[in-house]
C-alpha cells in the first residue's frame, strides 16, 4: 500500500515535468529557441526513454558499416566522465576519464574520432575547424535526440521491442524523457532487441501501434552476443570448451541486465548473478569480493558485459593474477536483416547526398 501511495504521488510531478518538456519543444518547434544546422551530415542516435535501448551498439553498427567509406567522428557528452568541457578522447583514456560508453567505442574502434562535450555545438564546431583533410565526413551524435540546439541531418530513434515508448509514461512515473509527440522528429525508428523470428502479423501490429508518419521509416534490429572473450588474454585461463557447460558468475552494471543474464543462462551454467547500477564504477572492496567469489568457486569464470569490462580494465595493475586470469566479457552487436540493412544504407546515403548538395550550393 505504501509503494502504491508513493507511486500515485509521482503523477503530479510527472505532469509538471511534461509541461516543462512540452514548452521547451514548442519553443524549438516555433523557432523561438533556435536549432543550428551544419554543412556536414550529422546522424543523431537517441531514444525517448532513460536507460539502455541499444544506442552504443547502434553507433558501433554505423561505424562498422560506414567507416570504410567515410571519415567518421562521434560526438558524445561522455556520461559520468570525470573530465570537464571539450575533450578529444583517445583509446588509452580510462573509462573514468571519458565515460564507459566512449571507452567501449574506442576499445572496439580505436581509429575513430571521438569528441566529448555536453555542448554539442561546440564539439561540432571544433571538428569543422580542423584542417580539411582531417575533418570528418559524417558526425554521429550519440544520445542527442533531446539536444535540440543542434538540428541533425538524420534522426534515428531507438526503442526496445519489449518496452516500446508507446507503452511507457513520463518521468518519474515511467521512463520517458519527453512525451510521445517527440517521436515525430525522428526520420527513422528502429526497434531494438527484436526476436529472431517475428510473425508478419506482429510486424503489422507494431507498425499500426507506432502510428508512423509518411516521412518515417520503421526498421527492426536484434542483438547478437559474441563468444566468451578474455579481458586479459595473456593471463587468461582457457574457457571450458567440452560437453559440460562452463560455470560462470555473471556481473552487470547496466540499465537492463535481464537480457544479459537470460542470454548467459541459455549458454552457460550460471551459478550466481550480481547486478549493480548503470555506469557503476567498481570499488576496490567490490573487486576484492570478486576474488573471494572465484576462490569459493574454483572452476568458474567471472563474466561481464563489455561496458563493465572497459571500466574494470582500468584497474589492471591492481588486480590479483587469479582474478585477471578468469575475467571474461561477452561482446554484442546490433544486427539488421539484409532488407532493413539495405534500407538504412539507402536512407543514410540519401541524407549524405542532400547535405553535400546543399553545402555546395551555399559555397
Amino acid at each position: 500500500m505504501k509503494n502504491r501511495s508513493i507511486y500515485r504521488c509521482l503523477y503530479p510531478i510527472s505532469f509538471l515535468y511534461g509541461v516543462g518538456v512540452r514548452l521547451r519543444n514548442y519553443l524549438y518547434n516555433k523557432e523561438i529557441l533556435k536549432s543550428k544546422s551544419y554543412p556536414i551530415p550529422i546522424i543523431c542516435i537517441g531514444n525517448l526513454s532513460v536507460g539502455g535501448s541499444g544506442k552504443t551498439p547502434m553507433v558501433e553498427y554505423l561505424i562498422r558499416h560506414l567507416g570504410s567509406k567515410y571519415r567518421i567522428a562521434v560526438v558524445s557528452r561522455g556520461y559520468k566522465r570525470r573530465s570537464k568541457g571539450l575533450v578529444i578522447a583517445l583509446p588509452n583514456d580510462t573509462a573514468s576519464q571519458i565515460g564507459d560508453e566512449p571507452r567501449q567505442i574506442l576499445y572496439n574502434f580505436p581509429k575513430v574520432m571521438m569528441v566529448l562535450d555536453g555542448n554539442r555545438r561546440r564539439a561540432i564546431e571544433y571538428l569543422l575547424s580542423l584542417p580539411k583533410e582531417e575533418q570528418p565526413e559524417i558526425i554521429l551524435l550519440d544520445d542527442g535526440f533531446q539536444h535540440r540546439r543542434v538540428l541533425p541531418s538524420l534522426s534515428i530513434l531507438l526503442t526496445d521491442w519489449n518496452k516500446p515508448y508507446i507503452k511507457d509514461k513520463l518521468l518519474p512515473v515511467g521512463r520517458l524523457r519527453e512525451s510521445l509527440e517527440g517521436a515525430l522528429r525522428a526520420d527513422c525508428i528502429i526497434l531494438t532487441r527484436c526476436p529472431e523470428e517475428i510473425p508478419p502479423i506482429e510486424y503489422r501490429i507494431m507498425e499500426r501501434n507506432l502510428s508512423l508518419y509518411p516521412h518515417q521509416s520503421l526498421l527492426f534490429s536484434r542483438t547478437v552476443s559474441g563468444d566468451l572473450t578474455p579481458l586479459f588474454p595473456k593471463e587468461a585461463v582457457a574457457a571450458n570448451n567440452g560437453n559440460v557447460k562452463q560455470r560462470v558468475i555473471a556481473i552487470a552494471g547496466i540499465a537492463q541486465p535481464e537480457y544479459f543474464f537470460a542470454d548467459l543462462k541459455k549458454r552457460f551454467n550460471v551459478i550466481k548473478t550480481l547486478h549493480y547500477p548503470d555506469h557503476h564504477h567498481f570499488s576496490e572492496r567490490e573487486l576484492a569480493s570478486f576474488s573471494t567469489l572465484l576462490s569459493d568457486h574454483p572452476s568458474s569464470l567471472l563474466v561481464l558485459t563489455q561496458k563493465d569490462a572497459v571500466r574494470i580494465i582500468d584497474y589492471k595493475e591492481k588486480l590479483p593474477q587469479q582474478l585477471k586470469s578468469r575475467l571474461y566479457y561477452i561482446p554484442i552487436e546490433t544486427v539488421l536483416s539484409e532488407e532493413d540493412s539495405t534500407k538504412l544504407e539507402k536512407i543514410v546515403e540519401k541524407t549524405i547526398r542532400q547535405v553535400n548538395q546543399n553545402s555546395s550550393l551555399h559555397l
